[in-house]
Parts: structure tokens; C-alpha cells; sequence
């Protein structure tokens, strides 16, 4: 599976997580489309991924692993490439691998260790800033009920847009801000704590990772945020700041949530329900752009349930 130039191409699954050893050969699986970091040399396969099978904290994001693999010996040329979702880590990885020289450019590294030190933490690990001009290129993944909704190949357009805005950001010098490269601040986000329980909160926002980095400052250090999508599904994210704050397993909820989902909605596919790592996760992301038909008040019960075990 290669493109023009001999660039790789990418397979987007939307929701699909697969085990290491149904990846084909001559591959790369990025960002959850394997759980966990796997080298193949035998038959040139890899999953770079930091949510299963690793300890989170001490784990490379995507882009990073992508980044120093690429620095070290690494070639993607000829490999196909498999995603399962859009967002800044994955979309940095797979410009990395059809852009390897990239990796060459230490402003690149910079902004991309950046990026990735955010998506691997969180908001909780301190300054989550990255360049302006580096925000603009990755600004299409920002309309997340548009995207959610929309096809395959219109994820691919979406891609299609950050690859051409980074490849124009990095003919530029990969500059730190750039007036041609401004984009308007995010608010700062609003949320509704539907539930308070011990040590989480369920919070209902559309603030993403802005929500959890709002509870972190109020000291809460485990959370569930809910935003309700157009289609009446509700897209759910798990999180707490760290592996070390305790009383809050977040695959133990992840698995009971998974089971109260194919419980309650029979025609929900197992390879696209809940899931995630050891700090974050969240709701089923199925290839109709819907999410989770647990209400709060049963993703709450079924959170504290799993927490007494």
C-alpha cells in the first residue's frame, strides 16, 4: 500500500482495535490500532502505541515514538499505515512517517515532544501551550461533532488538510508563530458535575481535555466528562491526572463499562467499545460516527460499581 513518491498510505478503521499478530506485515499500526509498543524485524511490522501493555507515565506518546524511531534507524518506506482515529498525536505521527526528513528539523522535534508530552499525560503534567503556528496546522481536527459525523473519506480530507497545513508549516521553517499561521484561542470551557463521588467526578462539558485540566485545578484528579453528540449517543472520556493517583482503575472501569454497554445495546460491535490505557479511555468509537448509549446516571452507578470490586 504505497502512494505517489513511494509515500505510505494510510488504512483509516474507525474505531477498530486489532491484537498484534492479525497485523499484516510490512506495517505500522499507530495509536491504539494495537494495543501497545510492538517491534516485528521478521516481518516488518510495528505498533507504535502507548495505551496498552505499558506503563503510561513512562511511555513515549505516538508522535514521540514515531519521531525517535525515525531518528534512530527507522524506515517507513513501503509500510502501510493503521489508524483508528484523528487527533494531534496520530495525525503528527503518520506526517512523520510520509515526511521522515521532518524529523531531522529540531524545531519539529520540539513542537512534536511538545505535543506528545500533552497527549501522553494530560493537562495535569503542567504547560499544555504548544506553538501557534503548530495549533493552525493541526486547527481541521478542532469541529469534533462535524468530524465525529462524517465518512471515511471525509476523515481522510480532514487528514488530508493537516498533512498539507503541516508540510506549508514546515516549508516555513516550522516557525513558533507565524501571522499567515494564527488561529483563535479556545474559550475557556464550561462543565455541569453531574455526579460527585469520592475520588471522580462525571462531568458534563464540550471542553475535551480542557475539562479534566478545570477538575485538576479544583483537586480532583479523576474524572468521566460527557458530551452529547448530535445523533443522541453520548461520547464519554475517562481520565485521572496520573498512574499514581490511587483508588481509581481506569481499565477496571473501562472493562465494566464495555460489558454494561454490549449488555444494554446488543448490536454494539466488541472491537469498537470502550477501551483505552491505564490513565485514559473512553467510549465506544463506531464507524457511524456514534458513541455510547449509556445515560450519566448509568455510567455512574456502573463507575462506582466497578470501583468496590
Amino acid at each position: 500500500m504505497t502512494g505517489p513518491s513511494g509515500l505510505s498510505q494510510v488504512a483509516i478503521l474507525k474505531g477498530v482495535t486489532i491484537p498484534f499478530d492479525e497485523l499484516p506485515r510490512n506495517s505500522v499500526a499507530l495509536d491504539g490500532y494495537v494495543q501497545g509498543p510492538f517491534v516485528d524485524l521478521p516481518l516488518n511490522r510495528y505498533s507504535f502505541d502507548h495505551h496498552g501493555g505499558c506503563v503510561r507515565h513512562a511511555t513515549l506518546s505516538t508522535c514521540e515514538m514515531t519521531l525517535d524511531a525515525l531518528r534512530v534507524g527507522f524506515s517507513a518506506a513501503g509500510l502501510s499505515i493503521y489508524i483508528n482515529d484523528l487527533d494531534a498525536d496520530t495525525v503528527l505521527a503518520v506526517w512523520l512517517l510520509q515526511t521522515p526528513a521532518a524529523a531531522r528539523v529540531e524545531r519539529v522535534a520540539v513542537a512534536v515532544r511538545a505535543v506528545g508530552r500533552i497527549d501522553a499525560l494530560g493537562p495535569a503534567a503542567g504547560n499544555t501551550e504548544r506553538e501557534a503556528a503548530l495549533r493552525w496546522a493541526l486547527a481541521p481536527l478542532t469541529q469534533p461533532d462535524e468530524l465525529r459525523l462524517q465518512s471515511e473519506a471525509e476523515w481522510r480530507g480532514v487528514l488530508d488538510q493537516c498533512i498539507e497545513r503541516l508540510n506549508h508549516w514546515l516549508d516555513a521553517g516550522a516557525p513558533l508563530q507565524a501571522e499567515s499561521m494564527r488561529v483563535a484561542e479556545a474559550p475557556e470551557p464550561t462543565f455541569e458535575v453531574l455526579y460527585d463521588g469520592e475520588v471522580w467526578q462525571l462531568l458534563k462539558s464540550d471542553g475535551g481535555v480542557g475539562a479534566f485540566a478545570a477538575a485538576y485545578r479544583r483537586g480532583v484528579f479523576a474524572a468521566v466528562v460527557a458530551r452529547p453528540l448530535a445523533d443522541g449517543s453520548i461520547e464519554y472520556t475517562i481520565g485521572k491526572a496520573s498512574e499514581f493517583v490511587r483508588h481509581f482503575d481506569v481499565p477496571t472501569v473501562l472493562t465494566a463499562l464495555a460489558a454494561a454497554e454490549l449488555a444494554s445495546h446488543r448490536d454494539q460491535r466488541a472491537d469498537c467499545n470502550w477501551g483505552g490505557g491505564s490513565t485514559i479511555g473512553g467510549s465506544p468509537r463506531n464507524p457511524d460516527g456514534s458513541a455510547s448509549r449509556l445515560i450519566p446516571a448509568q455510567v455512574a452507578a456502573v463507575v462506582e460499581e466497578a470501583l468496590r470490586l
